[in-house]
């Protein structure tokens, strides 16, 4: 599934979680019944590889959201997350 997607990040840090919103067009892809791989395609936020819960709200009303064990960037300066639901 690819397309626009609006991505509600939490990051928690010494001070206190971090939330943060961003539009951004993604590739989601399943890996098991319990987890899914996102692809945030370039540009893509500065920090958004240090998110640790991520909601992700489709263009078609459609709503995801999972904690996040495994962040990379990727060669063309996009980034994968694997999200576990």
């Amino acid at each position: 599934m690819a397309g626009r997607a609006r991505l509600n990040d939490l990051n928690d840090t010494l001070l206190g979680p971090i939330a943060k919103t961003v539009d951004c067009d993604v590739l989601i892809t399943p890996i098991t019944p319990g987890a899914f791989q996102v692809q945030v395609l370039s540009p893509v936020p500065d920090d958004l590889h240090k998110a640790h819960c991520l909601t992700i709200n489709l263009s078609s009303g459609e709503r995801l959201n999972g904690t996040v064990p495994h962040a990379r960037k990727v060669e063309n300066a996009d980034l994968e997350l694997q999200i576990d639901v």
